[in-house]
């Protein structure tokens, strides 16, 4: 082999090792994302334990989602401009080592709203807004896509994950096992995450020029109704459970099932949401307020509520993914702050969902709760048809 043969193998070699240490950093972020949102969800499958513990309502103890969510809604955009010109890498660091102080103080205390709140939103949106430095051009969609799968995988186990390890241990015990999670991921990110200098100061006008454009305005309005509408009810699951009679120990195999669910159709999703993404958006959350319609007046037939309950989870699956490739088709636009921009939309979309939730559940019913977020999930349906009539017919909307 001459020289220039070789030098051009060895150049061959390191960029693939390259490639390949870039790969393992996005996983890091993604790894990073899943026990954010694994903890932030976590409150959902010990609601009734908590509840018990500090002898308040189930609404009331519903306030541990909502809190949190507003905290990152707020840090979502605030961190990002506060971040200026600061190595992205050591922002992402900061927020995971906050992560895991939240997890501590949860486990040991009676507060982890705020710490949790800053986390969560920051690092989320950071995460998928670096995504597209750490490859190649061409594989900046399957980047996010990686860094976000491991937020929409928390959605999905994170309130089986919680309520596992609450059943055998406490739901102090749960937020321990997240706290070790986060140790895991933060570990992961000090090693192998690059330096990544920001590449320019984020403002407020940044994110007032992607929230001018109509189809931005569409994405967040549409993200924010099905996030209303899903996690209304779903703050409020196991009490839905256990009026219907599931016990907690059958309650915690509900929600893996339920979760195994929700990830298969997530898995799936990714195969047809590009090429029919309005149809497949229309479908899942027309199935998901149906869903939630016909809940409540199964209260005493324990297997229909269960069939309900996996049919509800293989509608939710899909949507975040809808949601989040429908977000990233908006034309222009700052990636940091279009990032943060869904990631406020989410948090808010989450805190509205369980504090109104909590209050319809301790002022009318829980059956008025589900009722109401079938309402909402039905206008986002609607809000889909409206905007494909709209929109001029191509292959991948159909």
């Amino acid at each position: 082999m001459s020289d220039i043969e070789c030098a051009q193998a060895s150049r061959a070699n390191q960029t693939k090792n390259r490639n390949k240490e870039r790969w393992v950093a996005v996983w890091s972020l993604a790894l990073g994302s899943f026990a954010s949102v694994t903890t932030e969800f976590l409150p959902v499958g010990v609601l009734p334990e908590v509840a018990r513990t500090f002898g308040i309502s189930d609404g009331q103890a519903g306030l541990m989602m909502t809190s949190p969510a507003l905290f990152a809604a707020v840090a979502a955009p605030g961190v990002m401009i506060a971040a200026g010109r600061i190595d992205r890498r050591r922002v992402l660091i900061g927020l995971s080592m906050i992560l895991l102080a939240a997890c501590l103080i949860a486990a040991f205390a009676n507060s982890f709203a705020m710490l949790l709140g800053a986390s969560l939103g920051a690092f989320w949106s950071l995460g998928l807004a670096v995504a597209g430095r750490l490859v190649a051009p061409e594989h900046v969609h399957r980047a996010a896509g990686t860094i976000f799968g491991g937020a929409a995988l928390a959605m999905i186990v994170g309130l089986p994950f919680g309520t596992l390890l609450a059943g055998f241990f406490s739901w102090r015990g749960a937020f321990i096992g997240a706290g070790v999670l986060a140790t895991v991921a933060l570990i992961a990110q000090i090693v192998v995450l690059p330096p990544m200098p920001a590449q320019s100061r984020l403002r407020l006008g940044g994110f007032a020029a992607f929230a001018r454009q109509r189809e931005a305005q569409l994405s967040l309005a549409l993200t924010l109704i099905v996030f209303i509408t899903h996690f209304g009810a779903y703050t409020y699951l196991m009490p839905l459970l256990i009026q219907a009679g599931v016990s907690g120990d059958t309650g915690t195999w509900v929600l893996l099932a339920y979760g195994f669910c929700a990830l298969i159709a997530n898995f799936a999703a990714g195969r047809y949401v590009s090429r029919k993404l309005s149809a497949a958006t229309f479908a899942n959350i027309l199935l998901l307020a149906v869903v939630l319609a016909v809940l409540p007046s199964l209260d005493h037939a324990r297997f229909t509520v269960l069939a309900g309950v996996m049919i509800w989870g293989i509608a939710w699956g899909a949507l975040p993914l809808c949601l989040n490739v429908w977000h990233r088709r908006v034309p222009d636009g700052e990636s940091e702050a279009a990032a943060a921009l869904f990631t406020l939309a989410t948090q808010v979309a989450i805190a509205l969902g369980s504090v109104v939730g909590g209050v319809v559940v301790d002022h009318q019913s829980l059956g008025a709760d589900y009722r109401y977020c079938a309402l909402a999930g039905f206008v986002a349906a609607a809000l889909v048809l409206r905007a494909r009539a709209h929109k001029p017919r191509t292959p991948k909307d159909h």
